[in-house]
């Protein structure tokens, strides 16, 4: 056994043990994550009067649209079909009354990811402080440094009136190669966790809306694409879905040959040439 030990936990806590003994808990206040888009899109949301599409999803839907007027996207880091289906359902309820199409950006993890149980866990914050939607199972204890990042956020952000969901486009400062991404997502996947119920949810709440839903698989940079599996078993979950839900409309743009290396920031993300390809693409499929 080791004197001193060191255990993370996905709150931002270090726990340090002396001879396996707990003596003392520290906060590390760089696993506090960037809250900005979080606040940006609730006041974007708020300011969108007229609102049309709805677009939601993990970061590859994030950075894939890029909103105009009369649409928003609420898309945002490692969000999960729970997450989505509860936005849906707070949009419905609060800025509703025009909207005609929800976007549901699939990225590959999606089958199995539960925020709440991931290292990325704290991203669950904004959406219940924002949007009051509870967190699916139970959280570690939250640090009140975490909320009041938020709340100075929402004191000291303007969002301009024109703001739809946009993404920021930062470099990617991850140098993770496309097989461990892609690895990791595969992982995700495969986890138990019951998470097509939530995809059921919205197509349920679109049916007594009389709303379209559109489920989006992004383009991938090639790299990334080689390492997973074929679509009839990455995707196997949502194809049987979509099998049985045929109101749903499917755009899958995976192989889609337009796409190249300049298309994307990273092995997996859009880059901004590459979002407002992907975005003409999409409105002119909604056109149709």
């Amino acid at each position: 056994m080791k004197i001193f030990s060191k255990t993370r936990l996905p709150n931002g806590y270090r726990d340090i043990y002396f001879c396996g003994i707990k003596v003392f808990s520290y906060f590390n206040k760089s696993q506090i994550p960037d809250y900005r888009r979080d606040v940006y899109t609730f006041r974007a949301l708020n300011n969108c009067k007229k609102l049309k599409t709805l677009i939601v999803g993990s970061s590859h839907g994030r950075d894939a649209f890029i909103p105009s007027i009369d649409e928003c996207n609420l898309s945002n880091s490692s969000q999960d079909l729970y997450r989505m289906y509860k936005l849906y359902e707070y949009v419905v309820e609060h800025n509703g009354r025009n909207l005609k199409n929800v976007l549901v950006f699939w990225s590959v993890f999606h089958p199995g990811l539960q925020l709440e149980k991931t290292k990325n866990c704290l991203h669950c914050v904004p959406y219940k402080f924002l949007y009051d939607i509870d967190y699916a199972c139970e959280m570690y204890p939250i640090d009140a440094r975490v909320i009041k990042n938020i709340e100075k956020l929402m004191a000291d952000i303007t969002v301009p009136d024109n703001y739809r969901g946009k993404s920021f486009y930062t470099p990617s400062t991850s140098n993770d190669t496309a097989e461990k991404v892609a690895a990791g997502h595969i992982k995700n996947a495969m986890r138990n966790n019951n998470q097509i119920q939530y995809l059921g949810k919205i197509v349920d709440l679109a049916r007594r809306h009389k709303h379209n839903v559109y489920v989006v698989l992004p383009p991938y940079r090639q790299d990334y694409q080689n390492c997973l599996p074929v679509d009839d078993e990455i995707y196997f979950e949502l194809f049987n879905f979509l099998k049985h839900h045929r109101n749903v409309r499917l755009l899958n743009f995976q192989h889609d040959a337009d796409f190249d290396d300049a298309d994307f920031r990273n092995s997996d993300h859009c880059s901004e040439r590459g979002g407002r390809k992907l975005t003409r693409k999409i409105k002119q499929l909604l056109k149709d």
